[in-house]
């Protein structure tokens, strides 16, 4: 362990208190909506400061935070080209999606990601196939969160990691599952803020102990000139894997259905424009300085226990006590409000798209409470058993279940939306294409597929042509279900 002390101690507790305060405020304000729609997308009112704070506080994940920082620290500069496209995520995922999602969401009253796509194609079996590979996959990336969440706890407080991890899985569900999609959006607007400023107080003191970047660049030209240049250390990034990522980064955030979720809560299409130009200045802020401090703490603190330290033994080396126990909370605040959303999808994936729409008959809201409780607590103790067993690097399970999310989705969600002649053969044939053909590329290649490139490339490419193909191949859908999706007038 790195340090600890009461001061360390009194900063998170006090942190976990205005948590739990703010997913108490949520709870309290009831809307008039149903339950279903009320929790899973807050009634649709949430506006553009809160929408853009909840969006980028469930992208900046553990992976974020504890994942590129250890990234940063084992492979040097080069994690900074690894990460770039990130600087253009917003624009990609607001400008290609948000906009129609939100409209669509509005007339149609879809709750969830599968409801979006179920409804377009009238199909209960993209509904379900959708719902299943979003528990699969997401269910990897609680994995990953929970497990930075640990490393964070078992880094500064001295708490062994198991029991870490029980506590961090337990305090999130509990808020989650109490507050609905309002609690997540409130809290994270809250942690969104206490990300951004620990990171840049971090870097700022970082930067001042070392002496300046030249100072920087000896201390790693003295460890290893490959911390300096591309492709770093055990050829971290070969020109395919920069060009897969480059791609990565852009595409795979706007395909989550934790983001598609935000654009159905949106209050209108003012606060989606206004929440897009916040996101664009929070990144550019955040992802360099984020990066920085990994390869700060490679000069810092050459020697971790395991590179997931790397955020916190940086902070505990260079930022004074008396505020190193609030600096701490930034890395704790990504992994929750990341857990919390992930939670909230995944539970709604359980009983909105495969029980209550499945059901002959209606839902009642006590009962429609009560499986929404159990889901997200059944969901949570499900990744906490994975987790139990942590890997090396969280980041690649990150990439891994983020990727496969977008090979799953990507070209399905997109040309539903915005091409008439797609029909549900195409929509389906694109997301078994895409799950499948990635799936079996990581089973076959790891995370080098052919010619080099991640495998989210290709299965990309499979899921576009499965569409494209099988939906000029098969019959178009029924002229009312176009006309009341694309109307003509």
């Amino acid at each position: 362990m790195y340090a600890a002390n009461t001061q360390v101690w009194f900063a998170f507790a006090l942190y976990l208190a205005a948590t739990f305060y703010f997913a108490y405020l949520a709870h309290r304000k009831s809307s008039k909506t149903g339950f279903m729609e009320d929790f899973f997308v807050a009634g649709r009112s949430i506006g553009p400061w809160v929408l853009g704070l909840t969006w980028i506080a469930t992208a900046a994940s553990g992976g974020t935070f504890i994942g590129s920082p250890a990234l940063g620290h084992t492979f040097g500069w080069s994690v900074m080209l690894w990460i770039c496209s990130y600087m253009v995520v917003a624009t990609t995922g607001f400008g290609l999606f948000g906009k129609r999602v939100a409209e669509l969401g509005r007339r149609t009253g879809a709750l969830t990601f599968p409801d979006l796509l179920r409804d377009r194609f009238e199909s209960q079996a993209i509904g379900t196939v959708s719902g299943v590979a979003i528990i699969i996959l997401y269910i990897a990336y609680l994995v990953a969160q929970y497990v930075a969440g640990a490393r964070v706890i078992e880094a500064v407080l001295g708490v062994p990691y198991h029991w870490g991890v029980v506590g961090f899985a337990l305090t999130v569900s509990i808020y989650t599952a109490y507050g609905g999609f309002r609690a997540v959006a409130w809290t994270d607007a809250f942690q969104a803020v206490v990300m951004l400023i620990g990171v840049l107080v971090t870097a700022f003191f970082a930067i001042r102990k070392l002496g300046g970047l030249q100072a920087i660049y000896d201390g790693l030209q003295a460890q290893s000139p490959e911390l300096l240049s591309t492709p770093g250390p055990q050829e971290f990034l070969p020109v395919p894997t920069a060009i897969s990522f480059f791609f990565v980064w852009a595409l795979a955030g706007p395909a989550q259905p934790s983001t598609i979720t935000r654009f159905l809560a949106c209050r209108d299409t003012k606060a989606l424009k206004r929440a897009c130009f916040l996101i664009g200045i929070y990144i550019a802020l955040l992802y360099p300085c984020v990066i920085g401090i990994g390869i700060m703490g490679r000069v810092l603190v050459p020697e971790l226990e395991t590179p997931d330290h790397a955020t916190a033994a940086t902070i505990l080396a260079v930022v004074p006590p008396v505020i190193a126990g609030f600096v701490l909370a930034a890395p704790m605040a990504a992994i929750m409000s990341t857990i919390s959303s992930f939670l909230l999808v995944t539970s709604s994936a359980l009983v909105r798209d495969l029980y209550e729409r499945n059901l002959p008959g209606p839902l009642s809201e006590k009962r429609a409470r009560s499986l929404t409780t159990l889901a997200t607590f059944g969901v949570a103790g499900l990744a906490l058993l994975f987790a139990l067993d942590p890997p090396d690097f969280l980041q690649f399970i990150v990439v891994f279940a983020g990727t496969g999310l977008a090979a799953t989705f990507f070209f399905p969600t997109l040309l539903g939306i915005y091409w008439p002649r797609m029909n549900k053969a195409g929509c389906m044939a694109g997301i078994i294409g895409g799950f499948g053909s990635f799936l079996l590329q990581y089973l076959a290649f790891g995370t080098k597929s052919f010619g080099g490139f991640d495998p989210f490339i290709w299965s990309m490419l499979v899921s576009l042509v499965a569409v494209v193909g099988i939906s000029y191949g098969t019959p178009p859908g029924s002229e009312d279900l176009r006309e009341r999706y694309f109307p003509t007038n």
